[in-house]
Order: structure tokens, then C-alpha cells, then sequence
């Protein structure tokens, strides 16, 4: 995607997210709303990195958009937004805000939303949370990803083998199916791109760089495992960054 399009793209993710401001800030937004709010600053957060811009202003957009989350699960409650839909978790983690994700964690809601998410997707999700924030014993996690693989009914998720490594710490495990699950994103994109149902905002950010990606690479390494330099879609570049102030109001500081 060329640069000038993409600067169009963060610019006008901002933009809204002023618009959007005081309607998350009250709590008039609903969960479409806020979803959407988080997904700008993720989107303004990657476009400024492949405009040149330095990590850190990306990692802070990753930042804004947690916090904005945790605000809002806050206010909420946890029944108002499928654990499987937390994509701003991820982007909590990808931020190194680990505090954050651990109010997200919290708050979420801990039940599988029968018919409307698919279980798998859920306890992907839940996993992460359990394993990294809320204390799960590995015989826990071990259970969790036993109802993960009964509910794939013998299908195959690349996800699965992941959380099973993360579990079992195994860094060559881990990195083999991060590539494997990265590699599987880039097809799955491609598709649904060629058939029309991305838009170019979402292809030109996130179609190349996998926010989930850099938080499981995250999450493996404050673990201690061993992770590659790069990956398909998560650059070295997007793992650096100097300090950042965590702050649960950071997510305002673009309009105050």
C-alpha cells in the first residue's frame, strides 16, 4: 500500500476516535463502539510504524487501546463483550502493558457465549488470560486445552499445539506453531481480501502485521522461552521501543 494512502488511514482512524471520544468516555458507546475505537488506535498504531514513525509511538497506540478497553469493561461488566472479541487484550500485551492486560484478564467474561462464538475461539482466548494472568495451575491450563481439543471435534487448529507449548514452555514447539499459525493468517487474509471482504485500511495495517502474533511472541518470552527475531508479520522492529508510561487515562492524553 502506498505511504500517502496509509497516512490517509491513520489520519482518519484518529480522527473518528476524536469523534468517538466522549460517547466511550460516558458510556454511550456500546461494544461495536468501543470494538471499533480500540481497532483505530491499533490501525493508526501499525500505519505509523510503516510510515517510519519510531516503536515506541506504535506501542503506545497498542497501550491507548487496552486501557481504553479495561475502561470499558469496567463500566460495562464482563457479560458485554464475548472474551473471544477481546482483541484489545492482545493489543494490551503487544504494548508490554502487562497491567492492563491483567485487568482485562479480570474483567472478562469467564462463560463461553454459546451461539454467538465459536467455543474454540473462546477458550484460545480464556487460555491465554488463565495461563498468563489469573494464576491457572498447569493442571488448569492442561484441563482447558483438553476442552479446546473435545470442542474442535476433531478438526485441526493450529492454536491448539501453540497453547500447548506456552504450557509446556517448549520453545521450539512454540516458535514451530506461531509459524504455522502466522502462516495460516497470511492465506486466510489473502482469501477473503481477493473475495472483497477486507477493506484497504484493514489490509494495508493489519493484513501485515499480526498484533496477536507479537503478543503470544510477548507473552513466550516473559515466560523465558527462546523466540526467533522475526516472524511473517511480526517485524523485530515492532518489539522495540523505549519506555512507555503506563497510565489507566493514557488513552485520552491525544485530546487533552
Amino acid at each position: 500500500m502506498a505511504s500517502q494512502y496509509l497516512s490517509v488511514f491513520v489520519r482518519n482512524a484518529l480522527e473518528e476516535n476524536e469523534e468517538l471520544l466522549q460517547d466511550v468516555l460516558t458510556g454511550r458507546a456500546d461494544t461495536e463502539t468501543l470494538l471499533t475505537f480500540c481497532e483505530n488506535f491499533r490501525r493508526a498504531g501499525i500505519g505509523a510504524l510503516f510510515l517510519g514513525s519510531a516503536p515506541k509511538l506504535f506501542r503506545q497506540m497498542l497501550h491507548y487501546s487496552g486501557r481504553a478497553y479495561a475502561h470499558f469493561l469496567g463500566r460495562a461488566g464482563p457479560r458485554t463483550v464475548l472474551t473471544s472479541k477481546a482483541n484489545p487484550f492482545f493489543d494490551a500485551v503487544g504494548a508490554g502493558d502487562f497491567d492492563a492486560a491483567a485487568l482485562i484478564a479480570h474483567t472478562s467474561r469467564r462463560d463461553w457465549g454459546q451461539g454467538e462464538e465459536y467455543e474454540e475461539d473462546f477458550l484460545f482466548v480464556e487460555f491465554l488470560m488463565q495461563r498468563f494472568f489469573l494464576g491457572a495451575t498447569p493442571q488448569a491450563g492442561a484441563a482447558l486445552l483438553e476442552r479446546y481439543e473435545a470442542s474442535l471435534q476433531g478438526a485441526e487448529d493450529c492454536r491448539l499445539p501453540m497453547c500447548h507449548a506456552l504450557l509446556t514452555r517448549d520453545s521450539q514447539a512454540f516458535n514451530s506453531t506461531l509459524t504455522t499459525f502466522l502462516s495460516e493468517r497470511d492465506e486466510w487474509l489473502t482469501q477473503l481480501s481477493d473475495g472483497g471482504a477486507v477493506s484497504d485500511e484493514s489490509a494495508a495495517t493489519e493484513g501485515n502485521l499480526c498484533v496477536p502474533g507479537l503478543a503470544l511472541v510477548k507473552l513466550a518470552e516473559r515466560d523465558g522461552l527462546e523466540t526467533e527475531q522475526d516472524y511473517l508479520h511480526v517485524p523485530s522492529t515492532a518489539r522495540k521501543g523505549g519506555l512507555i508510561a503506563f497510565a489507566p487515562d493514557a488513552w485520552r492524553a491525544l485530546w487533552d
